[in-house]
């Protein structure tokens, strides 16, 4: 499992290195050095695409062997209507705004094939829970008790790496939850969500939910979180 975890976080900065490629197009703001002070816009963008495109079929050919993935057909699909965009605007003015929205969709296709990777690595309750330490950092032992469902023994020994046998579909579930929440709320505000009535879950909390049956669970809170990013309260 530790091998398929190593092979999904290498995965996933390949994933990374394209989406930063296109948050947002580099291609008209980036500075070049000075040696290639005398290019064009339109000599840097190409220069531009051709890293973006070179980083996607790094991406691609990294998959594993006979993954039919939709995402990834899109990514390519989008990487044409770019390059054809490109082509079409020799001046490098994208007056029409094609190749920003190319870029877009781009972004928003690498950006769900990252997170499918990350979850991939958090199916590895070892990965999973030092994601879930990393993220809430700042939260005490108490409420990392109650949130994974365990002792705060137990959480002092995942903590100083000692293996997770118990709970592991729980910090699992945990752990990809908060890839939803995290980039809009603070570690004490990701504890509030978890801890807030939800008119969606006929009042009762998230935590309530896990309590009951944290497998059950999952696909309930996900929808969750999905819908309700940056809220505190449903």
């Amino acid at each position: 499992m530790a091998e398929v975890a190593e092979q999904m976080t290498v995965l996933r900065h390949k994933a990374e290195q394209v989406e930063e490629l296109v948050s947002p197009p580099r291609s008209v703001r980036e500075r070049r050095p000075e040696t290639a002070a005398e290019e064009s816009l339109a000599q840097r963008r190409w220069g531009w695409y051709q890293g973006l495109e070179d980083a996607v079929l790094d991406l691609s050919n990294s998959l594993p062997e006979g993954t039919e993935d939709y995402d990834a057909r899109k990514l390519f699909e989008f990487l044409i209507e770019l390059r054809r965009a490109i082509t079409a605007d020799p001046e490098a003015s994208d007056e029409r705004g094609e190749v920003e929205l190319a870029t877009i969709k781009m972004r928003d296709v690498v950006h769900r094939i990252g997170r499918r990777l990350e979850h991939n690595i958090l199916d590895d309750p070892q990965s999973a829970a030092r994601s879930v330490f990393t993220t809430l950092r700042s939260v005490g032992v108490g409420d990392l008790s109650r949130l994974l469902g365990v002792s705060t023994k137990t959480i002092n020994t995942w903590k100083a790496g000692g293996p997770v046998t118990r709970k592991a579909d729980r910090v699992v579930v945990l752990a990809q939850l908060l890839t939803y929440l995290r980039s809009s709320m603070t570690p004490t505000g990701l504890v509030m969500w978890f801890d807030a009535p939800r008119h969606q879950l006929g009042g009762r909390t998230p935590l309530q939910l896990l309590d009951e049956n944290e497998a059950a669970a999952r696909e309930t809170l996900v929808a969750l979180a999905r819908g309700a990013r940056g809220q505190l309260a449903g």
